[in-house]
């Protein structure tokens, strides 16, 4: 078994930071441009490959694919590829604009979406044989109709980890019908906010108290933290502080990464929070989603000289963990 599969996206990341985004006819000088490697598929693929997890990636990629050396460089960060599938048309281009201490705004751009759809659907089969070679699949933006019909039926025997990131607002409805699959959630405090409307509750805590649903909720709140509730109870972690603020874009997957990586790895659900805040303040250092993830020994250096305190060993097993998130 191997032990992530990351299904989302391949797409090249055009990132620009401003000092304040523009209005309606503005026009406003950005202070940085960078093309870096993204998709929220592949960065949390990446970022688990760094701290030592045995990961591999599910997504569509383009007929640019090679040539934009994307390829070359997941081959050489470790991620297993055979998820891959190709396709005539060009991968899809996000144009992140972002500013420090806010959140980024994203335009997203598909060459081809129905042929994405299409090449996903014709290998549905492939993606459930494959989700049941690793340990934990995470599903994160990429085309939740396709998420739906291979976990619909209950086939995807792993942990499922879920993500829905902006298509919450933009595709509610796809984003309700996945929660009762899953067994982890992620998602920031805007999100949670619709998520609480769209099902009519009072707090994200009755989703845990549910029949179906997740074991574990994690909300991410930017520099206050996260608040992390797992099997009725509730802790908030704070966020370890970066070198440098930089560039945001990314430091969600790499959280979700390093979260998932610490389970895999034997850590408590308490101390992998510690581990994924850690892991997401090394992403904020530099321009783009995978241009400055950290190595396990990184992690750990920081990690103690954050919290104060000796970096801990495994605590559990991870069939134990599993046991708990399956449950």
């Amino acid at each position: 078994m191997r032990e992530l599969l990351s299904f989302g996206s391949v797409v090249i990341d055009n990132v620009l930071v401003v000092k304040k985004f523009a209005s309606v006819n503005e026009t406003v000088q950005a202070e940085k441009y960078r093309y870096t490697y993204g998709g929220a598929g592949a960065n949390v693929a990446v970022a688990a490959a760094r701290l030592g997890v045995r990961s591999s990636l599910f997504a569509v990629a383009g007929s640019d694919f090679k040539r934009t050396n994307y390829e070359r460089h997941l081959k050489e960060e470790g991620v297993d590829i055979k998820g891959l599938l190709p396709a005539p048309f060009l991968m899809p281009r996000s144009f992140i604009i972002s500013k420090e201490g806010s959140d980024d705004q994203i335009l997203y751009y598909y060459e081809n979406k129905r042929g994405t759809s299409r090449v996903l659907f014709e290998n549905w089969r492939r993606a459930i044989e494959l989700a049941n070679r690793h340990e934990v699949c995470h599903f994160s933006t990429g085309h939740f109709e396709f998420y739906y019909h291979i976990l619909k039926k209950n086939s995807v025997k792993s942990v499922v980890s879920f993500d829905p990131g902006q298509e919450t607002f933009s595709y509610p409805y796809r984003v309700v019908r996945l929660i009762p699959k899953t067994h982890m959630l992620f998602m920031n405090n805007h999100e949670a906010k619709r998520i609480k409307e769209l099902l009519k509750i009072k707090s994200i805590k009755e989703l845990v108290k549910g029949e179906k649903g997740p074991n574990l909720v994690c909300i991410s709140l930017g520099a206050q933290g996260s608040i992390v509730i797992f099997k009725c109870k509730s802790f908030r972690v704070p966020a370890v502080k970066p070198k440098k603020l930089v560039d945001p874009t990314g430091a969600g997957d790499s959280h979700r990464a390093g979260f998932i990586s610490a389970l895999l790895k034997g850590y408590t659900v308490e101390t992998a929070a510690k581990i994924a805040s850690t892991v997401a303040s090394f992403t904020i250092e530099a321009e783009g989603a995978q241009t400055s993830l950290p190595r396990w020994e990184q992690v750990v250096e920081r990690y103690e000289e954050f919290f104060k305190e000796p970096f801990p060993q495994p605590q559990r097993s991870w069939e134990e963990i599993k046991g708990e998130l399956l449950s």
